[in-house]
């Protein structure tokens, strides 16, 4: 009879460590910014204008068409800092305003590749906008300053509809090609345009569907954002940051749960002497 007793009370263990690490994931804080997206950008100078662009995959920078002239032949100029590389157009969209280009000499800059979302967030979600508003062109002085220093906006995604999203925060010229990113680092839209209306200016961005439409149509890879913490994770820092802290969450938990069974054993024992 003890060791039936002793038996039903470990089969529970799997149980109590499954709800422990449940818990530990739900109370989680939030996915935040990670320093690691700011090495994702760079500046796209096209003629005497420029843009924002990032990485898609370790040659290819996604940015908007119209930072191109509209050009599906466009040969542009990438910066980050004290590299510059050439580029051409390999795949562009009008309708969309996109565009992806096609990186020589890659290599040399040390980057990030943003994944693509699979899936829009809900709206009030936070969101986060990366890019080179002309204005800090003007602070800075130069593109090699401006490119190594990118503005982070962190917004609310406020609405989402035929392709587009609307940003609830103010970019400007000079963000356009931008990524707009969830909490998890994946990109759900392109910084595209801004209309002005007698409330105000509303602030536009087309949805990473058609980037993913776009990279298919072309063959130009890409990597599926992580809405998941059961999808891979290794190259999100954001994600890996959180499992980490929910792992030391649930070796505490278990540590616990084993210190009370020893304990519960150890009395059952005694009681058992007594009689």
């Amino acid at each position: 009879m003890r060791c039936v007793k002793h038996k039903a009370f470990l089969a529970l263990v799997p149980l109590l460590v499954l709800l422990s690490t449940l818990t530990a994931l739900a109370q989680e804080e939030p996915l935040g910014f990670s320093p690691t997206w700011l090495r994702g950008t760079v500046v796209v100078i096209y003629g005497t204008q420029y843009g924002t662009g990032f990485w898609v995959n370790p040659s290819h920078v996604a940015t908007a068409a119209h930072v191109v002239n509209n050009d599906p032949q466009a040969v542009v100029t990438v910066v980050r800092g004290s590299v510059r590389a050439s580029g051409r157009v390999v795949a562009l969209d009008v309708r969309s305003d996109i565009a992806v280009v096609y990186v020589s000499n890659a290599n040399a800059f040390n980057k990030h590749v943003f994944p693509i979302a699979r899936t829009m967030p809900p709206p009030t979600s936070t969101i986060y906008v990366i890019g080179y508003p002309h204005e800090l062109y003007q602070v800075l002085g130069t593109v090699e300053a401006l490119s190594e220093n990118p503005r982070v906006l962190r917004s609310s995604l406020t609405w989402a509809a035929n392709g587009l999203i609307e940003l609830g925060g103010i970019v400007d010229a000079g963000n356009s090609g931008g990524p707009v990113l969830d909490s998890m680092g994946n990109v759900i839209g392109v910084v595209s345009f801004a209309l002005r209306g007698t409330a105000g200016v509303m602030y536009f961005a087309t949805s990473a569907a058609s980037l993913r439409e776009l990279c298919e149509r072309h063959g130009i890879t890409y990597t599926e954002g992580v809405n998941s913490f059961l999808a891979p994770v290794e190259d999100n820092p954001a994600v890996v940051a959180a499992v980490t802290a929910a792992a030391t969450n649930v070796v505490v938990d278990v540590l616990l749960v084993a210190l009370g069974a020893g304990a519960g054993l150890v009395l059952f024992s005694r009681r058992r002497r007594k009689r």
